[in-house]
């Protein structure tokens, strides 16, 4: 894991569209798994930089979601759709379906997901880390944290949630999380520092991963 210090995050968008870009022009089959709050404005701005003949081979996948109708707007995909994310030739996932109740979607959430996984020959996360610790939809002391499941559905205030588990988040090959604020400094000083159980920072999930890049403007080396 490696922590990358930048005064903003162009540093980060402009790394992971080159990663995205390479692993693409190879002709690789690859899965992008995308997060919602902060890290939508950088989505979009990545997804606009990729060419778009590139982005037949390209698969989409938000990292975790919030249960409701389609397009309510408090879900993610609807926040990324209504920032102006266009997906061109890549296949964009939906994780909620309409009519459809909550545990009925985990259900569909959890195959698209395990499909994906399997049939992408590489995974490649962007996330974004809480000032608790938080990683995707996988909050400190869930079920999510101690879930065998690939997807966890769950109720926490003031959201139903639905999330990759850290069982899930294991198969990534590369993450890359944006995380910026002077609010996110104790998560970070946390996650750079101390070896600590999941259910106190699931974050920690990025120290078992292949390849982890922490961009944020708090701590680490400066590009």
């Amino acid at each position: 894991m490696q922590f990358i210090k930048s005064s903003d995050w162009h540093p980060a968008i402009a790394v992971l569209q080159k990663r995205l870009t390479d692993e693409l022009s190879a002709g690789k089959k690859v899965l992008w798994l995308v997060s919602g709050g902060s890290n939508v404005k950088a989505s979009v701005t990545v997804m606009q930089a990729l060419a778009e003949v590139l982005t037949a081979n390209l698969t989409i996948l938000l990292a975790d979601e919030r249960y409701g109708a389609v397009s309510h707007p408090n879900s993610n995909a609807q926040q990324l759709l209504a920032s102006g994310f266009n997906p061109q030739r890549a296949r964009l996932l939906s994780v909620l379906q309409d009519n459809t109740s909550f545990s009925a979607t985990r259900d569909n959430y959890d195959r698209i997901a395990r499909s994906a996984f399997t049939d992408n020959e590489i995974v490649i996360g962007q996330f974004g880390i809480g000032p608790d610790g938080h990683i995707a939809g996988i909050l400190p002391n869930s079920e999510a944290v101690t879930s065998p499941e690939f997807v966890a559905a769950y109720s926490q205030q003031p959201y139903q949630r639905l999330t990759l588990t850290p069982h899930a988040l294991k198969r990534v090959s590369a993450a890359y999380a944006l995380v910026f604020g002077d609010d996110k400094r104790p998560a970070l000083e946390l996650l750079a520092s101390k070896l600590v159980p999941y259910a106190e920072q699931p974050s920690q999930i990025l120290k078992e991963l292949p390849e982890a890049y922490v961009f944020n403007d708090q701590i680490g080396e400066t590009l």
